[in-house]
């Protein structure tokens, strides 16, 4: 499978931590791209019941960047929802939710704590001319 601009992203900020424009480009890309979120059951509508697993730094839902990813680590064919990073963000804002990036599949895997998405939800809020 080639690389995506996640993984892409992903790359260029772990290659250079110390570069928060570098860092602010992977949230954009995630906040912009869609995401497959991995479910329990087929949703209801517009009622969703995400995945959740525990970790011990936290609650976590698995979205990946690629349907074929979300079905590579299912290890088959597996109930989602197609949202977008930005509406994924928020709706786990107030969850204590994290989220698991493409993890076992991608080179962009990636666990973001529940403190992450908050503050993705909270930066992308504010708006183009108020966001630092």
């Amino acid at each position: 499978m080639s690389e995506t601009p996640i993984d892409q992203a992903h790359a260029r900020m772990e290659a250079a931590p110390e570069n928060d424009a570098l860092r602010l480009s992977f949230f954009e890309r995630l906040a912009d791209g869609e995401l497959f979120l991995l479910l329990e059951s087929d949703a209801q509508g517009d009622v969703v019941d995400p995945r959740i697993f525990e970790t011990g730094e936290g609650r976590y839902v698995l979205a990946f960047d690629r349907e074929e990813r979300l079905t590579a680590f299912a290890e088959g064919p597996a109930p989602f929802a197609a949202i977008s990073g930005r509406a994924l963000s928020g709706m786990l804002q107030d969850q204590n939710l994290g989220i698991g990036l493409n993890l076992g599949v991608a080179p962009s895997e990636t666990l973001l704590p529940s403190g992450a998405v908050k503050w993705l939800w909270a930066t992308l809020s504010q708006g183009p001319s108020n966001a630092e």
